[in-house]
């Protein structure tokens, strides 16, 4: 047994199944028939987002859902219509669908499902338009607000982002790795950070800082995940002090300028200075860990530490099995890069 080996393990366990996939993919294809059913909509091609598109989905927490993000892209020109408009049709048909009914939310309309009397799943239908329904090439909108007074068409490029992410890592191994280390990071947050309000750092701010800052390892994740860790902290600039003398830091990540969304979003915008210190501080903490870890000469020292960071979910073997001193251990000195 190694680190890797059982790193491999911990993310076959934490990876969202084929057969949970497959079920989502069903709950999907009922939703689309439905829609494309109805006379109030105009016709739409639909692809997936998200964690599902981008294969770095994991599985919830207890009392957490599994969910997919669904594009739908309406052949239609959003001069045409009110942000909300669409939106509404897509509540109204679904509204009865499940016991919980459909929510309009900001960015997407959401359908949640329920199994075993509590919500389990959920489906995030997303609203775009064109600028010009008859150029495929044309500038996508996303419909965005609950209300009259938030609505908005925003600039998009749900198709690029997911070819940005999905392609910037070389095929193979390397791209694997990335997704594993991906998933780790996911894990790490979803323990360390409460869902109420902004204080979990949005997945997609944390994969894109992957992608920019991602070094392949050949058969050792751990120092991919390091280093990771370690650029990300980097990321963090000083903002000032609290009143109480705390230090105080803020990190920005605005989106890909080689795509086409609206100017200037930042990712991270949402969360508080105190947000984004709380995360600086619980990533130092990760990485001291992680690099604890790493220099640990007992085996079965090196698998608690990980159960301590990534739960119960990271199993401890059996220590006969490995409980051994690693006395020719000497620390990965892997090349970083593509391979």
């Amino acid at each position: 047994m190694s680190i890797q080996s059982e790193l491999r393990k911990f993310n076959d366990k934490i990876r969202v199944d084929f057969k949970t996939k497959e079920e989502l993919r069903e709950k999907r294809d009922v939703l689309l028939s439905k829609l494309r059913e109805s006379d109030e909509l105009p016709l739409f091609e639909e692809f997936n987002q998200g964690s599902y598109a981008i294969y770095t989905g994991i599985e919830p927490e207890l009392d957490g859902e599994y969910d997919i993000d669904v594009a739908l892209r309406f052949i239609a020109n959003k001069d045409d219509y009110d942000p909300l408009t669409l939106k509404n049709k897509i509540y109204e048909i679904l509204k009865k669908h499940t016991d919980y009914g459909a929510e309009i939310k900001n960015s997407c309309v959401t359908v949640t499902y329920k199994k075993d009397g509590a919500a389990k799943f959920h489906i995030d239908l997303v609203t775009y338009l064109y600028a010009d329904k008859d150029c495929k090439d044309s500038q996508l909108y996303i419909a965005k607000g609950k209300n009259k007074d938030s609505q908005e068409w925003e600039e998009a490029d749900p198709i690029g982002l997911l070819e940005y992410i999905n392609g910037n890592i070389i095929e193979g191994e390397p791209r694997n790795q990335f997704r594993r280390v991906v998933r780790y990071l996911k894990k790490w947050k979803n323990r360390k950070f409460s869902n109420t309000g902004h204080a979990n750092p949005p997945s997609i701010g944390i994969t894109l800082l992957a992608i920019d800052n991602f070094n392949y390892y050949e058969e050792d994740d751990l120092d991919a995940l390091i280093s990771v860790v370690s650029a990300l902290i980097n990321k963090f600039v000083y903002f000032g002090e609290s009143q109480s003398g705390r230090e105080l830091y803020k990190i920005t990540l605005y989106l890909p300028t080689v795509l086409y969304f609206k100017f200037g979003i930042d990712i991270f915008d949402k969360m508080s200075i105190a947000q984004m210190t709380d995360f600086k501080e619980k990533l130092e903490k990760l990485k001291d860990d992680l690099i604890e870890v790493r220099e640990e000469i007992d085996e079965l020292e090196q698998y608690k530490k990980l159960n301590k960071i990534f739960g119960d979910d990271f199993e401890i073997p059996e220590a006969k099995r490995t409980a051994k001193k690693q006395f020719d251990y000497i620390p990965s000195s892997s090349t970083s890069g593509m391979e």
